[in-house]
C-alpha cells in the first residue's frame, strides 16, 4: 500500500485561503516572470505565456501553500493530467508512460 493513497485532504477553510493566495501572486511581478519564460515546468514545451497555468507542487488538497516555493507554470495538458497527485506519484505515472514508449512528460 502507498502512503500517497492514504492522505486527508487539508481543511476546506485553508484550502481557501490557500487559493486566494494563489490568485494574489497570479497579479505579481514575479509571476509574470515565471510564465513570461514561456516554459512547462514539466514538460519542457514552449508554450504562449496565456496558455500556463499555475499549478502548485504539493497540491493545496494535500496540504500544499501558495507560496513561490510551491508554485510553477504548466501547460494546460500538465496541469490537468496532474490533478492532484503527489510529486511521487507524478513521477512514477510519467516514468511510466516512457517505459510504455508514451508522450513523456517530466
Amino acid at each position: 500500500m502507498n502512503l500517497d493513497d492514504l492522505f486527508v485532504p487539508a481543511d476546506p477553510e485553508v484550502m481557501e485561503r490557500e487559493r486566494l493566495k494563489a490568485k494574489e501572486l497570479k497579479r505579481s511581478a514575479w509571476w509574470k516572470s515565471q510564465i513570461g519564460r514561456g516554459v512547462c515546468h514539466y514538460c519542457g514545451s514552449r508554450v504562449h505565456p496565456s496558455e500556463l497555468t499555475m499549478d502548485h507542487v504539493v497540491p493545496v488538497i494535500r496540504g500544499g501553500r501558495s507560496a513561490r516555493d510551491n508554485l510553477v507554470p504548466a501547460c494546460q495538458a500538465c496541469n490537468r493530467e496532474k490533478r492532484c497527485l503527489s510529486s511521487s506519484q507524478w513521477r512514477i505515472r510519467v516514468e511510466e508512460k516512457r517505459a510504455a514508449g508514451g508522450e513523456g512528460r517530466s
